[in-house]
């Protein structure tokens, strides 16, 4: 069996031109980590190089009203200085505010089989707001909202069951400041 004509090889200049053609358009890609340091650019008016995490360094958190806003705060802080505290001289203020929701999932039974009423189950619904500002000037550089939820068990016990809350608003609280941290490294990646 011999192949029809039109299946007849490619001429080798066709293929190197497409071969060549080919890679011209992939070497205009580029992919690169969001947290990697570009090289060196000229710094900005805070003394922030280009890399995205000395611009989260250099991001002062406005302070909470509760705490459960002090919790994504704390979480935050620790996110965007790498554990290094507040920035002496920031270029960018974060103004962050927290509603958590406590919404019952489930109710206990009793041995009698009828519904006393209690919740069991729960989950913590918990929506941060941000709006992230570049001091030189005050232009708005990125805003946002993210909602994270964390279930919980709460026991018979009162102490058991307020501690169980209380948990599942810190696990939430740290999963919201993840969450946002990764929004103002996109924000500031962008400038």
């Amino acid at each position: 069996m011999s192949l029809p004509d039109r299946f007849q090889p490619v001429p080798k200049r066709l293929l190197s031109a497409c071969v060549l053609g080919m890679a011209l358009i992939a070497g205009g890609c580029q992919v690169r980590p969001l947290y990697s340091d570009p090289g060196p650019v000229a710094s900005t008016s805070a003394n922030v190089s280009g890399s995205v995490r000395s611009k989260l360094a250099s991001v002062s958190i406005n302070e909470p009203g509760n705490r459960i806003t002090q919790e994504v705060r704390n979480n935050l802080i620790f996110l965007f200085g790498g554990g290094a505290g507040e920035p002496v001289h920031p270029a960018y203020t974060l103004r962050i505010s927290v509603i958590s929701q406590n919404l019952s999932l489930a109710l206990i039974q009793n041995a009698d089989n009828d519904k006393s009423g209690q919740p069991t189950a729960g989950s913590i619904r918990m929506t941060g707001s941000y709006v992230l500002t570049r001091i030189a000037d005050g232009q708005v550089v990125g805003k946002g909202n993210r909602i994270v939820t964390a279930g919980y068990d709460a026991p018979r016990q009162r102490f058991a069951a307020e501690r169980a809350v209380r948990d599942a608003n810190n696990r939430a609280a740290r999963e919201l400041a993840e969450a946002v941290n990764l929004n103002v490294a996109q924000d500031l990646s962008k400038i």
